[in-house]
């Protein structure tokens, strides 16, 4: 992992996200935001940020890009740097109870072994990142508070840029430092709470302003707030037991059963951390309280609670009992919408708050003999515990290293592609199974890319961008310089819409290929399409409906959109295409089915049908006028197989709010 030359292990799921968004990043020309990524989902207005790729050391290393070799990784130095800094960062917040190198040396060793962090190691290298919570600790609980402000807005910003998620943790113990710090200004002088007020706000706004600058920066507000939302809250959680519960990375056997999505949830102690927060607890309830000098600030505890509870959400698992505590539907709308869904990540701030609280019982009641005593049998029983995890996770990390695969698509039309075109577009736009394969091809010849994957993505323009690929296939409008990969029914429409002196459609190495312009000879392994038969047929007369797998949803222009509503259109003009047979100067005639989307002020009662500029047929909504609407489609100019027909409210500035249920033409 920590040659910077070696990708084999980064060439699978979110790993290969994560790398391919810096690969392309690399190469992609300098604009503003500087975490615009246009290359990587390009079309799509992404950034750097929602592929996972650490903006930080992607904007460090992007100017020495020239200079750094092809490939090159920087997750395995960060993976490094996030052990260093772990080990650092829990070195300093146990300096704060004992001064013995050992003691500390030996209570390091649960950080750095916390099993929540090194389970990220299989897929979310931003996540490592576990120091960040550990410093914003610190932060809270140094006695020092001269550079409070700028050790806040310096983490903040960094955990910024590193990851929303850790960031979001950071933020939530930032807000309980301020709070704690403004108590303790009150305790001190309660008779003058107004100026102090006055203080606190003067040290939280640079921390605010530099924090959204990251932010702008790195390329997170390029995703509108709708498209940020994502589905998952109540189900990416953790279940009670977590904290108990080894699930596989316990060798004593504490694994319990637990729902599906509450692996993000995994919390797990470890039998040497349960051990130390055992003893802490009984010598706690044996004294009755804890050490005051050590107390931890209230308003963190209370923060920890928040948090853990919210990592528990209203879907409270325990083991494999699950109970969903009933909520308004208001509530429940408003959380499904927020745009951090896993929320059992949330729970890493009451965990090393736990394990710290327990080891400061520890350091400020035991002897130093004993200290050293309890913690060298709790490590020793904690590398017991995990090593069957850490046995897993180091088979997998060696293995994935030493892929012998190769990536990518090789071959002398691959090359010759590479050379010609800039771009390799997916039709119809979506993230592939083989979208990896497909993205290794693309940024080693410097060709941007759509069909990626993408933690966000902004929904308008993927659907603008997915409506645009299909109205330039059926009217045959495709670009010259991009290369394009169907899946299997789009090939059908390939076949009718495009002329082959246009473009070559052919099938290799698996994939369907629709190459604009192309007139060399096709590779020899290659299956000419054109010349293969087809399942999916656009023979009149034709009849389809506009579900998912129907053929009539591949007929659609610019416009439309598919919502839980089913397919509509909210725009003020959708286009739908319509086979025209063989004969492409008969006469067609068309029969839509269509319904209202939904009730609004701006909804058209009235609908017009236009074709090459001129308005065709109308009708209207009053007494279901439109739920089976028919209408003569003339003879088109042009020998184009599938005509245009574009649909438009008769009413100025109203939207059409129409849904389609089925169409047919003879």
């Amino acid at each position: 992992m920590l040659q910077p030359g070696n990708v084999r292990w980064l060439t699978h799921g979110d790993l290969a996200q994560s790398y391919l968004g810096w690969a392309f990043y690399r190469h992609a020309p300098w604009s503003w935001p500087l975490g615009s990524n246009p290359l990587y989902g390009a079309g799509l207005h992404t950034s750097i940020y929602y592929s996972d790729s650490i903006p930080l050391l992607a904007m460090v290393f992007k100017p020495l890009a020239s200079w750094l070799p092809v490939p090159f990784q920087y997750f395995g130095l960060w993976v490094l740097a996030c052990f260093v800094l772990q080990a650092w960062f829990a070195w300093r917040l146990l300096g704060l109870a004992t001064c013995d190198a050992l003691v500390k040396l030996l209570g390091v060793l649960f950080f750095v072994f916390a099993p929540p962090m090194l389970v990220r190691l299989a897929g979310h290298m931003a996540l490592v990142g576990h120091w960040v919570v550990l410093a914003a600790i610190y932060l809270c609980l140094r006695t020092d508070r001269k550079r409070q402000t700028i050790g806040w807005t310096v983490l903040l910003a960094v955990a910024m840029m590193v990851h929303a998620y850790l960031f979001a943790i950071a933020a939530a113990i930032w807000v309980a430092d301020v709070v704690h710090g403004y108590r303790t200004m009150l305790l001190a002088a309660p008779g003058v709470w107004a100026s102090r007020l006055k203080t606190v706000l003067s040290q939280i706004w640079p921390v605010i302003v530099v924090a959204l600058l990251a932010a702008w920066l790195a390329g997170l507000f390029m995703v509108s707030g709708h498209g940020t939302q994502a589905e998952g809250f109540g189900y990416y959680k953790m279940n009670v037991l977590a904290p108990i519960n080894g699930d596989g990375w316990s060798t004593l056997g504490l694994n319990f059963p637990q729902a599906a999505g509450e692996y993000e949830g995994f919390n797990y102690f470890g039998a040497g951390g349960l051990a130390i927060m055992l003893s802490a607890a009984v010598i706690s309830l044996m004294r009755r309280s804890a050490p005051r000098s050590l107390r931890l600030p209230v308003s963190l505890i209370v923060m920890a609670v928040l948090l853990a509870v919210t990592a528990i959400t209203c879907n409270i698992g325990i083991g494999a009992l699950q109970w969903h505590m009933p909520l308004p539907q208001k509530w429940w709308d408003a959380l499904s919408r927020i745009p951090l869904q896993s929320t059992g990540r949330l729970f890493w701030v009451a965990y090393y708050v736990a394990l710290l609280a327990a080891l400061y019982v520890l350091l400020q009641v035991c002897s130093l003999r004993w200290q050293k005593v309890v913690l060298v049998c709790a490590a020793i029983l904690q590398c017991v515990d995990i090593g069957s995890g850490l046995s897993s996770l180091h088979a997998m990390l060696s293995a994935r290293a030493h892929d012998q695969a190769a990536w990518g698509l090789r071959g002398a039309f691959w090359d010759e592609a590479g050379q010609r075109y800039t771009m390799l577009s997916v039709l119809p736009l979506s993230k592939r199974n083989d979208w990896e394969q497909l993205a290794f091809y693309a940024n080693s010849h410097r060709m941007g890319m759509d069909g990626v994957q993408l933690a966000r993505i902004d929904m308008d323009g993927f659907l603008v961008r997915y409506n645009a690929g299909q109205q330039a296939l059926l009217s045959d409008q495709l670009s010259e310089r991009t290369l394009y990969v169907l899946d299997d029914r789009e090939v059908a429409v390939a076949r009718k819409a495009i002329p082959a002196q246009r473009a070559a459609l052919f099938q290799l190495d698996g994939k369907n290929v629709l190459a604009p312009g192309w007139t060399s000879p096709l590779p020899a392994p290659a299956i000419d399409m054109r010349s293969t038969t087809s399942a999916l047929s656009f023979e009149l007369p034709f009849k389809s409906d506009f579900a998912p797998d129907g053929a009539g949803r591949l007929l659609l222009g610019r416009g439309w959109n598919a919502t839980g509503e089913g397919l509509m259109s909210l725009s003020d003009a959708a286009t739908v295409f319509v086979p025209s047979g063989d004969d492409a100067q008969r006469t067609l005639h068309v029969e839509l089915d269509l319904h209202r989307a939904n009730r609004g002020k701006s909804m058209a009662m009235g609908f017009e049908a236009w074709f090459e500029g001129k308005r065709i047929a109308r009708c209207s909504m009053a007494n279901s006028g439109c739920s089976s609407w028919r209408f003569d489609v003339p003879s088109a100019a042009n020998d184009e197989y599938f005509r245009r027909i574009e649909l438009r409210p008769d009413t100025p500035k109203a939207k059409l709010r129409i849904a389609l249920d089925g169409v047919v033409v003879q």
